[in-house]
């Protein structure tokens, strides 16, 4: 990555922290597109080039593009799920724990907080075609085969579940990575009850 692709990369990442920083402390609807340009020290035009709402700016993050080059990287013919394990593990062990903290409250906010939910599906309708296209390459199946399709809706089913149920009881303690690992491996197991 060039010096001006790393400048916008960071004036994106810092745009979305202000942004989570203020709606945590302020909520949704009292915080303004205004307020986290003025936090990031960007004008409000900036803020815009880079984020056509204030949803968007919550949604910011690269844990998952940096999840899918992990497990892309996986050695060939390991099976696809432990890959995909594999490659989240790597990448929330490498974290450091400010990065951690953020992690959380952007799962918090984009579940308990209604305008927010709606733009956190477009997103995981987003992601499941994301791993859609990774699975296709690791394996060599077509990115449009049910069992491609299924098992990219599967994994983000397991992490909205994750998300939804650390939110709702408020568990903050309990690690994400670990129980996204644990539903994961479920899935690989052919989930048994």
């Amino acid at each position: 990555m060039g010096l001006r692709e790393q400048k916008k990369a960071a004036t994106r990442a810092e745009i979305g922290r202000q942004a989570l920083r203020l709606i945590g402390e302020h909520g949704y609807g009292a915080t303004t597109t205004e307020q986290i340009a003025a936090a990031a020290n960007v004008s409000p035009s900036t803020f815009f080039r880079y984020f056509p709402t204030k949803a968007e700016a919550v949604l910011v993050e690269d844990v998952f593009p940096r999840v899918l080059v992990r497990f892309m990287a996986q050695p060939e013919g390991l099976p696809i799920t432990e890959a995909l394990r594999n490659g989240i593990r790597e990448v929330y062990d490498r974290m450091e724990e400010a990065e951690r903290e953020q992690d959380r409250e952007r799962r918090r906010l984009l579940f308990s907080v209604p305008e927010l939910r709606a733009t956190l599906m477009d997103r995981y309708t987003a992601g499941i075609e994301e791993l859609c296209e990774a699975a296709a390459a690791r394996t060599g199946r077509g990115r449009n085969e049910p069992r491609v399709r299924v098992w990219a809706g599967a994994i983000i089913g397991a992490l909205t579940s994750v998300s939804a149920g650390l939110v709702e009881t408020g568990n903050d303690g309990v690690e994400f990575a670990a129980r996204l690992d644990e539903a994961v491996g479920l899935l690989r197991e052919g989930l048994p009850l």
